[in-house]
């Protein structure tokens, strides 16, 4: 996220700290059971694309802990995790960071300071771009560059393309900055919108020259949530306008939510955590209109060359910023939860359906405050590091890719929430959420329940002649508060059931926990 943004939750936080807090009660919503019927129908809405599992990388902190400079080499324990979560290829140098980045800098023997804009000090670049390939080619996966279009040139941006292509990288697309419609004026990344398409052009012309078949993109963001985020409500209409035909995708961070523990409109508000998490598990609702909605500006603004525009969604996950000194302990630690976990799965549910979006990068990797897939604490050789419940949402959701995406009809009882965060009011939003994806010979069936009080009794007619059950994986806890730590890394695991033979036809019956992830997987015969 722009540090702007950062700035502004910062002023939100002086406003919270100088108001007595309050909390609203809502009436319980919840129902005191309820059945569900989900029928999967033949009708495919998409396939579910590889990159779709990506994440981030940063050069600051020694590329988040992977390396290990007094060694010179990668953490080979990280490295394994990495790898046996599904990650398909990594975003760098960072998000705000790109911004700041020099990258000639951090190339060769003699490297030199670069900006650490968060912490405001300058850092040694130990995490350059030779370490970054040497990870990726470790893992076997390529990389996303992000282009440095706040305190950079065109030309820089353009030989450092070149710099990749001559040492043979292997980088799947290029975007160019990160979020720079955010930058508050006096930021010396700022940019209007009509520097930003002077930049682009600039760096498209110069990358084509060398590379004509490389993937670029620019940045783009559609405000629909309850806070305003970018300086310019007009942005995405006027690069697609002026630059639409020289884009190959728009980069958007539409998948965060809520982004802060109280009411963005009542900050003294802080609504009750059972209608907190039940708005956090809705919030996917809230970012497919935002899809949706930026499909139109792409439709509209960019015209006949907006179907050859894809979405990527370059930062996405459970966030919520501790703003409120008063409670920063609890709600950072939302981040980590089942409830933010669960987010996610409803999410990917969301992601996976839609064909515009053709790549995404989960935020962040390894961390000890959001909601990093990997937890890491301490220094090397005394750190200790940990599997976040996120962890096993992405590891599951990542070994759908190539499948065909099943359109699902769910008939559930549904809730409302007013407005929390950056989420606007949310009205019917079903219990249950469910995503279907199918191979030759297995369909996998993902089940969330986001109800914070009771099990769900649901029916699921696969649409399958004949077939047995091979496997129900169950992800759950009697709080949806509970998170996976450094001193219980294990609170939070996904309970596994293997099936040797259940042959059945017609309707699978079974019961979900209350906020928890259900998946079945099915033999079809």
């Amino acid at each position: 996220m722009n540090i702007k943004f950062i700035l502004l939750l910062l002023s939100i936080s002086i406003l919270l700290s100088s108001c007595s807090g309050t909390t609203t009660k809502l009436p319980s919503q919840e129902i005191s059971s309820f059945n569900v019927n989900i029928t999967i129908t033949d009708d495919v809405l998409n396939t579910v694309k590889p990159l779709i599992f990506g994440d981030n990388i940063e050069w600051v902190k020694n590329g988040m802990g992977i390396w290990i400079p007094s060694e010179n080499r990668l953490d080979k324990v990280l490295v394994e995790e990495l790898r046996n979560v599904g990650i398909t290829h990594l975003r760098y140098p960072g998000g705000t960071l790109s911004d700041y980045f020099d990258w000639h800098k951090a190339v060769g023997k003699e490297r030199q300071l670069i900006i650490n804009p968060f912490e405001n000090i300058n850092e040694y670049p130990y995490f350059g771009p030779e370490e970054l390939k040497l990870l990726c080619e470790e893992l076997n996966i390529p990389v996303t560059i992000t282009l440095n279009a706040g305190t950079g040139q065109p030309e820089d941006a353009i030989k450092w393309v070149e710099y990749l292509i001559r040492n043979k990288y292997n980088v799947t697309d290029y975007t160019v900055g990160n979020e720079i419609y955010m930058a508050n004026p006096k930021e010396p990344i700022a940019k209007t919108v009509q520097q930003y398409i002077d930049f682009y052009s600039k760096c498209y012309e110069g990358i084509r020259k060398i590379s004509p078949n490389a993937k670029i993109g620019a940045i783009g963001l559609h405000d629909s949530g309850a806070m305003q985020l970018s300086q310019n409500r007009n942005w995405m209409r006027d690069i697609l306008n002026n630059i639409g035909d020289k884009m190959d995708f728009v980069d958007v961070h539409n998948g965060y939510a809520p982004v802060i523990r109280p009411a963005f409109t009542m900050l003294k508000k802080r609504y009750p955590d059972d209608d907190f998490a039940q708005c956090f598990m809705g919030a996917s609702v809230y970012v497919q209109e935002n899809i949706n909605l930026t499909k139109a500006d792409i439709e509209q603004y960019a015209q006949n060359s907006g179907k050859n525009i894809d979405i990527h969604i370059t930062e996405y996950g459970p966030l919520v910023y501790p703003i409120d000194k008063r409670h920063a302990v609890e709600d950072v630690s939302w981040n980590r939860t089942l409830t933010g976990a669960l987010y996610l799965a409803c999410l990917f549910n969301v992601i996976l359906s839609e064909p515009k979006i053709t790549s995404a990068n989960h935020l962040p990797l390894c961390q000890d405050v959001f909601a990093a897939l990997i937890g890491i604490t301490g220094t090397y050789p005394n750190r200790k590091n940990w599997r976040n419940i996120v962890y096993y949402v992405f590891q599951d959701y990542a070994k759908m890719a190539n499948r065909d995406v099943m359109s699902v009809k769910i008939d559930s009882p549904t809730y409302s929430t007013p407005s929390m965060g950056i989420v606007p009011k949310l009205d019917n939003v079903p219990y249950i959420d469910a995503g279907a994806y199918k191979a030759k010979d297995t369909l996998t069936v993902f089940l969330i329940n986001r109800s914070v009080k009771n099990s769900a009794s649901v029916n699921i007619d696969t649409g399958l002649d004949s077939f047995s059950v091979k496997r129900i994986s169950t992800l759950t806890s009697d709080s949806y508060k509970t998170e996976n730590n450094s001193e219980k890394p294990y609170n939070v695991i996904p309970e596994i059931k293997d099936f040797e033979q259940i042959k059945q036809k017609g309707i699978f019956n079974l019961s979900l926990p209350k906020h928890s992830l259900t998946i079945i997987d099915f033999s079809i015969k």
